[in-house]
C-alpha cells in the first residue's frame, strides 16, 4: 500500500497542466507495476472521465479500492492531493515575501498565453460578421454592468444560427 501512495504522490508533483497531461505517466507507471492490465485501464480511465471530479483523483482512488479495499481508496485520494497542500502550504508561509514577484511574473505568463489564445482564434476568422460580433461582445464586457455570461450566451446563439 505504500508503493500505491508514494507512487500517486510522486505523480502528483509532477501533475502541472491537470491530469490529462499525465494520463501517460499513470498508464505507463500502472502496466509496468502489473496493478492493471491495458483492458482493464482502458475501462478504469473511461468511469474515472465520466464520473465527476478530476480524472487523476478517480483514477487513484478506483485502483486504492481495486487493491487495498476502502483504507486503499482513502489512502491513495490523499496521496494525490499530498502535492497540492505542499505546494499551497510552502506558498502561505511564503506568500508575504514572495508573493508580489511571483503574480508580476504570473502576470507576464498570462499575458502571454492569452495573446496565443487570441492569435490562433484570431487565424479562423473568415468574415467581416465575425469580427464585428468580436468587436460588439468585447464593448458590452468592458463598458456596460451585463453579465459577462449572457454576453457569452448570446454570442453562442448568434453564432449557431449564423454560422
Amino acid at each position: 500500500m505504500l508503493k500505491l501512495f508514494m507512487t500517486f504522490a510522486k505523480i502528483g508533483f509532477l501533475a502541472f497542466g491537470g491530469g490529462w497531461s499525465i494520463i501517460g505517466i499513470i498508464q505507463s507507471t500502472v502496466l509496468s507495476n502489473n496493478w492493471l492490465t491495458p483492458q482493464q485501464f482502458k475501462e478504469i480511465l473511461s468511469v474515472a472521465q465520466m464520473t465527476p471530479g478530476p480524472v487523476f483523483l478517480n483514477l487513484a482512488t478506483y485502483l486504492g479500492l481495486k487493491m487495498y479495499g476502502i483504507k486503499g481508496a482513502i489512502l491513495n485520494s490523499f496521496s494525490v492531493l499530498v502535492a497540492p497542500i505542499t505546494f499551497t502550504t510552502i506558498f502561505f508561509l511564503i506568500r508575504n515575501k514572495v508573493s508580489n514577484k511571483l503574480i508580476n511574473a504570473l502576470k507576464f505568463g498570462v499575458i502571454f498565453l492569452i495573446i496565443l489564445t487570441i492569435q490562433s482564434l484570431a487565424l479562423r476568422i473568415d468574415n467581416a460578421f465575425q469580427i464585428i460580433l468580436i468587436l460588439l461582445a468585447f464593448i458590452l464586457f468592458t463598458k456596460t454592468k451585463i453579465d459577462p455570461i449572457y454576453i457569452i450566451l448570446l454570442s453562442g446563439i448568434i453564432g449557431y444560427f449564423l454560422f
